[in-house]
């Protein structure tokens, strides 16, 4: 498991500050979400209440809303995110809370759907083992999480214009979690029957300021609890743009980004 390198409050103002062009940048949350779906329908299960945690708006309850259900209930740690939620059904319950702090009744739910915050919480095995206190029993955990490939060629280009600029590498993107230290920690919670599958997405783009826009504009623009002074100018941007061309680009000279989801199901088993 990765250790939180950032600071919560940075984390909130971006992904608020978001809110205000979503839809233009929301393309990665319509993608896992539709994916999600089609895994909770092979599940072949009546969930009766579900919970929803989410660093989305509305893009993965849109996808679940159609399943047979009493209530779902929406947790999100982003105001502005949840004041642009448009689904307006009785049964459906929106939660302003902290990922690391939810405040609600254990063994209540029959599904728990953990939509691309893990890396957003600040213990991330208390997060997890949340879940599972949450969880009824024989209840059903999916949790989708960027994995530690999201962005490899950003960061190796970063690493090579900080060595040319500053004469050695910065933390600009923290690290992102690997299957196996998940699949473990969830095991050692308690949950059983784990299945793990890698989605790999890959993203394309003219310029790396285009990238750095779409991360922003998800509000992944995490701000990291080191005090970075050297600041990217100009020359830092162009030489950055310069680099990633030359080492991560097709014939059309586009630069590719790699978007690596990792998606795990696991079961709450009734131990009797």
């Amino acid at each position: 498991m990765t250790k939180s390198l950032f600071k919560t409050e940075s984390l909130i103002f971006s992904k608020n500050k978001a809110s205000k062009n979503w839809n233009n940048h929301n393309f990665l949350y319509k993608k896992v979400s539709t994916v999600l779906l089609k895994k909770v329908l092979e599940v072949n299960s009546h969930f009766k209440n579900i919970l929803i945690i989410t660093s989305d708006i509305d893009e993965t309850v849109d996808a679940l809303v159609g399943l047979k259900y009493n209530k779902i209930v929406l947790v999100s740690q982003y105001k502005q995110l949840i004041l642009k939620f448009q689904i307006n059904k009785p049964n459906i319950i929106k939660v302003h809370c902290s990922f690391d702090n939810i405040p609600l009744k254990n063994e209540s739910f029959d599904l728990i759907v953990s939509n691309l915050c893990l890396h957003n919480s600040n213990n991330q095995f208390k997060f997890l083992e949340k879940k599972y206190q949450l969880l009824n029993k024989d209840g059903l955990m999916f949790c989708n999480f960027f994995g530690e490939n999201t962005l490899q060629e950003l960061k190796k280009s970063f690493i090579l214009a900080d060595e040319n600029f500053f004469k050695g590498s910065l933390m600009r993107i923290p690290p992102l979690n690997n299957i196996l230290n998940v699949s473990n920690a969830i095991s050692s919670i308690g949950f059983r029957e784990i299945v793990s599958e890698t989605l790999v997405y890959e993203v394309f783009y003219k310029k790396v300021n285009n990238l750095l826009k779409d991360i922003r504009g998800m509000g992944e623009n995490i701000q990291l609890n080191t005090n970075i002074k050297q600041k990217i100018n100009k020359n830092y941007m162009n030489y950055l743009d310069m680099v990633y061309k030359k080492k991560f680009s097709n014939e059309r000279y586009h630069l590719k980004a790699t978007c690596e989801i990792i998606s795990i199901s696991a079961w709450k088993e009734n131990q009797k």
